[in-house]
């Protein structure tokens, strides 16, 4: 223990000399013994995705990166850029052009950190999303044609990582009408085929789904691999989305959802449950919610007003947020949305995390009185813009909120999506229907742009699967706000805005340097002229705190 205490503050003296990489060789030593050192853990992965990468450090920030991604309890996605900086295809000059033998680069196949971004991260890359496009459709050719086999045994962990990725991402990348034909030839041949052919289905993977090929249930369901990968792989491309379908058939809905914009929305998550996720940050066991509340608010809450709190996640979609606000002592999670598909994933990850205190409901927002119980806090990010009236969905949620109670509301902001608001009035005017072979090739088409307000889009998380694609610019509802109009929403609720949630420091001392606000209207306010200065500041969505006034 005392070792530890000295290396901690060794390491935090590094880092306060700004020396990064320092910092984290002390931090490890550490975490690599114990990985229940949760904040210290989660700090080191923190700073694995700010470091910068250089000849000094890239051995050493490869073995930390290999660490997080061998683990699950850290939201991949985050360190994408740096891990694929840390690869052997950084190294790897891709060009659409090159020869099949330069393509099936078994260095690059065979690199393990690559491998594990590919099952968890969204790969957000165009050269690699292009190189991987190439690259499947080499690979269904070279296996129909059944020559060089061995090739597809040296690579074969690479296959199942890479047909992960494709099921993690729907399925979004675009298909030649030649790779159609080959994907006919390889059902045809699966369908023919008495015993399992491991190879071949991760094939059809890079693909199509594995579930919805109803012929396979009989052999997949009591089917078991010699390889514990293709176990791993058929347990996430096949079992969990069975489990889910059970799960949703299960489920009882206690809204009729007559409101026509919810029944719209109901049915868009239903077949694109929303947000594609894996794995997320492993939460701090036991908070107090005392103390995280009086931080929010910055307030003095008597000592036990959070003694048994009761949380609300309003639209908790898939359920990735479930995680971190579950952790709260004696705390009760009440979690409710639309799709019944989304909240199937939610219900299993909750299983699977040993998540005990979490109860799902299925229910309109507008609805939530039918639950009969207040809420010490609710969460409620990305679901009020997307409903007809999002006043009548923040009267409902301060309806349910305590006196005193705490609220995290997500809106979009008008000026960070002037580019979303142009393409998705592109669709609009050039009416471009809504279906999933249809997004596909718009999506393609973006990709190859050269138009600024599109080469922006496609630097959001979202532009990478098909849901989230389809949530970003092909979502049926979509309202954007201003802050002024937001000032009054709260007001009309009885509301008070507390501050922006999970701003980066520099972006919050850039603020401070201009305004000296002094209490909750002149902080709207003085966040109002920031974003006129700087436009794309809450590109995600406003994320802030409200605390309801007694």
């Amino acid at each position: 223990m005392t070792d530890d205490f000295e290396t901690l503050s060794l390491g935090n003296k590094k880092l306060k000399e700004n020396d990064i990489t320092g910092a984290m060789q002390q931090f490890h030593s550490i975490i690599k013994e114990n990985k229940n050192h949760i904040k210290l853990y989660q700090k080191n992965f923190d700073l694995l995705c700010k470091n910068k990468v250089n000849k000094q450090n890239f051995e050493f920030l490869r073995l930390i990166c290999e660490f997080y991604f061998k683990d699950n309890y850290v939201f991949h996605q985050l360190a994408f850029q740096q891990a694929l900086k840390l690869t052997k295809f950084a190294d790897f000059n891709f060009s659409s052009k090159h020869s099949t033998s330069k393509l099936i680069n078994r260095d690059v196949l065979n690199d393990e950190l690559f491998q594990l971004i590919l099952k968890k991260c969204l790969v957000m890359d165009i050269n690699l999303e292009l190189y991987l496009k190439k690259l499947r459709k080499v690979l269904l050719k070279k296996f129909l044609q059944r020559k060089d086999t061995q090739l597809f045994v040296i690579i074969n962990n690479f296959l199942i990582s890479f047909a992960e990725q494709c099921f993690f991402n729907e399925f979004i990348y675009s298909e030649t009408d030649e790779e159609k034909k080959l994907l006919a030839k390889l059902k045809k041949s699966i369908t023919e085929s008495k015993d399992i052919c491991e190879l071949s289905l991760i094939i059809y993977s890079f693909y199509k789904p594995l579930y919805k090929l109803e012929f396979l249930k009989n052999k997949l369901s009591s089917y078991q691999s010699n390889s514990s990968e293709f176990n791993d792989f058929l347990k996430f491309v096949y079992h969990d989305p069975i489990q889910d379908k059970k799960i949703n058939k299960s489920l009882k809905s206690m809204s009729s959802f007559a409101n026509k914009t919810s029944k719209l929305m109901m049915s868009q998550y239903e077949e694109n449950p929303y947000p594609r996720w894996r794995f997320t940050a492993k939460p701090i066991p036991d908070q107090d919610l005392n103390a995280h509340a009086n931080h929010i608010t910055d307030s003095d809450f008597y000592n036990n007003y959070f003694n048994k709190p009761k949380i609300l996640i309003a639209g908790c979609g898939t359920g990735q947020q479930i995680i971190g606000w579950s952790a709260f002592k004696n705390s009760q999670v009440i979690a409710v949305d639309l799709s019944r598909e989304s909240l199937a994933y939610s219900i299993r990850k909750s299983e699977e995390l040993n998540i005990k205190n979490v109860k799902h409901y299925h229910l309109d927002l507008l609805d939530l009185k039918l639950l009969n119980q207040k809420f010490d806090m609710i969460i409620s990010t990305g679901v009020l813009h997307h409903m007809e009236k999002p006043e009548d969905g923040l009267a409902s949620l301060s309806s349910v909120l305590k006196p005193n109670g705490i609220m995290l509301l997500g809106l979009y902001s008008k000026y960070a999506r002037s580019e979303i608001k142009w393409i998705r009035e592109y669709i609009e005017k050039n009416k471009i229907i809504l279906t999933e072979d249809n997004m596909k090739k718009f999506r393609e088409k973006m990709l190859i742009s050269k138009n600024k307000k599109i080469q922006y889009i496609r630097n959001s998380v979202d532009f990478f699967s098909l849901s989230n694609f389809r949530d970003l610019i092909f979502n049926y509802h979509e309202h954007r706000y201003d802050l002024i109009e937001i000032k009054e929403l709260l007001k009309s609720n009885k509301l008070n805005f507390l501050y922006f949630n999970g701003l980066d420091p520099d972006v919050l001392n850039r603020f401070l340097t201009l305004y000296q606000p002094t209490d909750e209207e002149s902080r709207i306010d003085a966040w109002s002229k920031y974003e006129l200065i700087y436009p794309k500041t809450f590109f995600g969505m406003y994320k802030f705190w409200v605390k309801k006034i007694n």
